[in-house]
C-alpha cells in the first residue's frame, strides 16, 4: 500500500516537492482544526446542550493529546519509518474525521476529537522530519520555511472557515472537510520516496508514560490555575505530579537501552538553545493573539468583523516571512536571524504594551506586524539549527521537539498572561473601580494587558540573548548511547 511500484515515476527532481507538499497540506489540516472548533464552541454547546466547563473540552481535548503524543510520535517515525507513521498519522486522522461528524454526544465528540489528534500529532511531528531528508542541507532553511507557513495559514484558515460553515451548513462540515483532503492525501503520500535511518530499538513504554503524564499535569495545572486560582491546592498537586513525572523521566531516560529522547542530545549547543528558545518564542508571542482581541473589542468598541480582519494580519505575516527567513538562514546561518527575530518580536510586544484607548487601527495592525514579522524571522532559522543539530535516524524526535516546545510555549504564554491580566483586574477591583462601569472594566483590562505584554517583552529579549550563544552552522550530533 505504501509502495509506489504500480504507480507512475515521479521525476527525481519533483520528489522533494511532492513531500513539501503533502506535508505543508498535512500541517495546515492539523492546524486548522485545532483552532476552527473554537468558533463554534457556542453553537455545539446549544446543539449537545452542555455547558461551557464540558464544551470547552471540544478544544481542549485536540490541543493537549496532540501535545502528549508528540513525542511518542517522532520516535515511532524513528524506529518504524517516518513514512509509514505520516502516512498512519493521516488516516487516524482522517477517519477521526468522520467520527467527529458522526457525534450524538459532547462526550463521544470529546473522545473523537481526541482519536483525531493522536493522527494530527503524527503528522505534525512527522512532517518536519521528511521536509529534512527530502531536501539537501543547503536548503533546508527555505524548505523548513515553507513548511512553516503552512502552520501560520492553518492558523489563519481556521477561525474564517468555522464562522462560515456555521453560519451556512450544519456543525458536522467542521469535520468532514477534512475527509476528501485527507483521501487525497493518503494517495499522494502512498508515492512519497524519502531516505529513511531507522534505529533498531523498540519505544521506551516507561518513558513515554512518565513523559505524558508529566505533560498531563502540567496542562492541567495551567488549566486549573486560570480558572480557579495558582493559590488552589488542586493547582500545586497537579504542579507536584508534574514535577516528579517529569525528574522519573529523567532518571529511565539516563538508564534506557532505547530511549524515547536520547538526553546528550542537550549537550549540543544548538540542539539545547534551539529548543529552550523554540519555548521562549511562543510562549512571549502567543498571549497576543488571544488578548489582543479582547482590547479591539472592549477598548475600541470593534466589531467582531473587523477583529478577525486586524488579527488575520499576523499568520498572514508568518506566512510571507517565514519561507524567506529561511532561505537567508540558509546562506548566512541561524543565530543572527534568531537573535534578531526575538529581539524584533520584544520591540512589537513593548510597543503592543503602549496601545492606548486613542489608539488607531493602524496602530494596532503595525504592531501586530512587527511582533508577527519577528516570530517569522524566528522560527524557520530556528527549526532548521536543530533539525540539522541531530544525526538522520533521530529526526522524528528532533521534530517532536520543535513541535513540542512550540505547543508548551503556547500553553504556558497564554497561562502565565492571563494570570498576570487577571491579578491586574483584581487589583482594581479591591479600589471599587472595575465596578464602576464599561469604562472602568476596559481600562481595568488594558492595565492588565500591558502587564502581561511588558512580561512576554521581557522574555521574548532574555531568549535574543540566549539565541547568540548558538553556534552557526550546525553540526551534526554523532550517536552514542547515553
Amino acid at each position: 500500500m505504501m509502495g509506489s511500484a504500480a504507480m507512475p515515476d515521479i521525476r527525481p527532481r519533483d520528489k522533494k516537492w511532492l513531500v513539501l507538499g503533502v506535508v505543508a497540506i498535512g500541517t495546515m489540516m492539523s492546524t486548522l482544526d485545532a483552532s476552527i472548533v473554537a468558533v463554534a464552541m457556542p453553537t455545539l454547546t446549544d446543539i449537545f446542550r452542555t455547558e461551557i466547563a464540558v464544551s470547552q473540552w471540544f478544544v481542549l481535548a485536540y490541543t493537549s493529546t496532540v501535545t502528549i503524543c508528540l513525542l511518542v510520535s517522532g520516535k515511532l517515525g524513528d524506529i518504524l519509518g517516518r513514512r509509514r507513521i505520516y502516512f498512519l498519522g493521516i488516516g487516524i486522522f482522517t477517519v477521526g474525521s468522520a467520527a467527529c461528524a458522526m457525534s450524538v454526544s459532547a462526550h463521544m465528540l470529546i473522545a473523537t476529537r481526541s482519536a483525531q489528534a493522536v493522527g494530527a500529532s503524527m503528522m505534525m511531528a512527522i512532517g518536519p522530519a521528511l521536509v529534512t531528508s527530502a531536501f539537501p542541507s543547503h536548503e533546508r532553511g527555505k524548505s523548513l520555511g515553507l513548511a512553516g507557513s503552512s502552520v501560520a495559514l492553518g492558523l489563519l484558515a481556521g477561525p474564517l472557515a468555522g464562522g462560515v460553515i456555521i453560519q451556512h451548513f450544519s456543525w458536522q462540515w467542521l469535520f468532514l472537510i477534512n475527509v476528501p483532503v485527507g483521501l487525497a492525501l493518503l494517495v499522494a503520500a502512498a508515492r512519497l520516496d524519502v531516505p529513511e535511518s531507522r534505529r533498531a530499538t523498540g519505544l521506551d513504554l516507561p518513558g513515554a508514560i512518565l513523559l505524558a503524564a508529566s505533560i498531563g499535569f502540567l496542562l492541567a495545572a495551567l488549566n486549573r490555575g486560570q480558572s480557579v486560582g495558582w493559590a488552589s491546592s488542586a493547582v500545586w498537586i497537579s504542579l507536584t505530579l508534574a514535577a516528579a513525572s517529569a525528574a522519573g523521566f529523567v532518571v529511565v531516560e539516563r538508564f534506557a537501552k532505547g530511549p524515547l529522547l536520547r538526553l546528550s542530545l542537550f549537550k549540543h549547543r544548538d540542539f539545547a538553545l534551539g529548543a529552550l528558545t523554540g519555548w521562549v518564542n511562543y510562549a512571549a508571542t502567543s498571549p497576543v493573539p488571544v488578548f489582543i482581541p479582547f482590547y479591539l473589542q472592549h477598548v475600541l468598541q470593534c466589531s467582531a468583523q473587523l477583529v478577525g480582519l486586524v488579527l488575520a494580519c499576523g499568520p498572514l505575516t508568518l506566512a510571507l516571512t517565514a519561507p524567506i527567513a529561511g532561505a537567508i538562514s540558509d546562506r548566512i546561518g541561524s543565530r543572527p536571524l534568531t537573535v534578531a527575530g526575538l529581539a524584533l518580536a520584544g520591540v512589537g510586544l513593548v510597543l503592543l504594551a503602549k496601545l492606548s484607548p486613542s489608539s488607531t487601527i493602524a496602530d494596532v495592525i503595525f504592531r501586530l506586524v512587527l511582533t508577527s514579522l519577528g516570530s517569522a524571522i524566528f522560527v524557520s532559522p530556528n527549526s532548521s539549527a536543530v533539525m540539522g543539530s541531530v544525526p538522520k535516524e533521530e529526526l522524528g524526535v528532533a521534530a517532536g521537539v520543535v513541535a513540542l516546545v512550540r505547543n508548551l510555549g503556547m500553553v504556558c504564554g497564554v497561562a502565565v498572561a492571563g494570570s498576570i491580566i487577571t491579578t491586574v483586574q483584581q487589583s482594581f477591583a479591591a479600589t471599587g473601580e472595575i465596578g464602576r462601569g464599561e469604562v472602568f472594566q476596559g481600562l481595568a483590562f488594558l492595565a492588565g494587558l500591558r502587564s502581561a505584554l511588558l512580561a512576554c517583552a521581557t522574555v521574548a529579549f532574555v531568549g535574543a540573548c540566549v539565541s547568540s550563544f548558538r553556534t552557526s552552522p550546525s553540526r551534526p550530533i554523532p550517536v552514542r548511547e547515553v
